[in-house]
């Protein structure tokens, strides 16, 4: 970043405190469960729940629930009462293509239902009545023993080709059609876009948002409630570095604002991490608690209403090793007390620093950084008294110099003077 720049993100009135629900997760292994960290939410994907594993046959009185049950009850045993499905991979009966290249996953599942046309035109029959199936049951589990799905995203990641293959106005045609069944059935459940993906190890730090625009152009913005993306700010050249994240969402956002039918709808980030681990080149463990305190302040500070991360037991931001939380887990913990109730404003960088306020109701602290690795930097942390590191461990700032050593590991200042 140039010296003593720009004011990358700033307040306003739009901003929100960051409430339990923002802090969302994946967990693709039920042996994990449960897992050890605050979850607000929990989004099921690459549990062997998408719709060719539920329903694997034209024949929907025959679909076996018993894993998503298992699932949704899981869930509700961690305490966690909402949940976030979403659509994906076609079942082979269907599909346009069902012996079609889909890279590693399974063939045909990432191509459209043949009963429709490039144009979005056709019976759409084979989606609808999954997606009535699947509502319907969901509609009449017990509350006490399961967590409810609230929310419906129409596909994952239209923007990679092993997940779709299809046409964005067959996707719009989708939506209108999950929209139709599922407001009928829960007037207050929540349909999301599809949720295209953005990442920087390919330099497409833009791709989600371009896609949207797409997609809204298209006239998807009428059958969303909720404007969902992914974003992976992963290894690009040397380690992954979580301010990407700021030209991400401002990339969507640019977009979005093309399109007055969807301003003032939520934003949710609904897959996101440091991407695949071994290729993080981490140094030290430090790193990956650095980087998801770092990640998440300024996803909040753009006003994202949810994060999900990805994941807690998988090679993909892996929060967790033979069954175990490893030391990242601590930092998840962490950023979720300085963050949960309080509303992040005034982020900034200068000089490779970043500084972001927060504030509550009789509160002001600050989370500071350099964003440079394995490089320090002296802080004037003036008029704070107090500070809190990544471990939660509590220190005096010195109250002569009020000068404070800053490394890449984010701290929390406190205790005005």
């Amino acid at each position: 970043m140039p010296g003593l720049l720009c004011i990358l993100l700033t307040a306003g009135s739009g901003l929100s405190q960051v409430q339990p629900g923002f802090f969302g997760m994946h967990v693709n292994k039920l042996s994990s469960m449960p897992v050890p960290v605050p979850i607000g939410s929990m989004r099921l994907w690459d549990t062997a729940t998408n719709w060719f594993q539920l329903c694997p046959t034209s024949d929907y009185s025959q679909c076996d629930w018993r894993h998503l049950d298992d699932w949704l009850a899981a869930a509700k045993s961690n305490g966690i009462s909402e949940v976030l499905y979403t659509f994906g991979k076609t079942p082979e009966w269907i599909s346009s293509e069902p012996r079609g290249d889909c890279w590693q996953a399974r063939p045909g599942v990432c191509y459209p239902p043949r009963d429709m046309t490039a144009d979005g035109g056709g019976t759409d029959d084979a989606f609808r009545r999954f997606v009535e199936a699947i509502v319907e049951h969901n509609r009449h589990l017990n509350q006490v023993t399961y967590a409810k799905i609230r929310f419906w995203g129409i596909w994952n990641e239209p923007t990679a080709k092993f997940f779709w293959r299809g046409t964005t106005a067959q996707l719009v045609r989708m939506a209108k059609d999950a929209q139709e069944i599922i407001k009928k059935a829960d007037a207050a459940a929540l349909i999301l876009t599809p949720e295209p993906a953005a990442n920087s190890r390919n330099n497409a730090f833009t791709s989600a948002g371009e896609w949207l625009d797409d997609y809204l152009a298209k006239g998807g913005g009428k059958y969303a409630d909720v404007i969902a993306f992914h974003i992976y700010a992963n290894n690009n050249g040397g380690h992954p570095v979580p301010e990407d994240v700021v030209k991400i969402i401002e990339s969507v956002k640019a977009q979005l604002a093309r399109h007055p039918e969807v301003i003032g709808k939520p934003l949710w980030v609904t897959e996101g991490s440091w991407g695949q681990t071994e290729q993080a080149n981490w140094h030290r463990d430090d790193e990956e608690s650095a980087f998801l305190i770092r990640y998440y302040v300024l996803i909040a500070a753009k006003n994202i209403e949810r994060m999900y991360w990805y994941g807690w037991d998988v090679p993909t931001g892996t929060l967790s090793a033979n069954g175990k939380a490893l030391q990242v887990a601590n930092a998840l913990r962490e950023v979720h007390k300085w963050l949960t109730g309080r509303t992040v404003t005034n982020c900034r960088s200068t000089s490779h620093v970043w500084s972001c306020d927060l504030e509550a109701s009789g509160y002001q602290g600050r989370i500071v950084w350099d964003e440079e690795y394995e490089k320090t930097t002296l802080y004037d942390a003036n008029p704070f008294s107090t500070y809190r590191s990544a471990t939660g461990e509590q220190k005096s700032i010195d109250q002569k110099t009020h000068l404070l050593m800053l490394g890449n590991s984010p701290v929390l200042l406190e205790g005005l003077r």
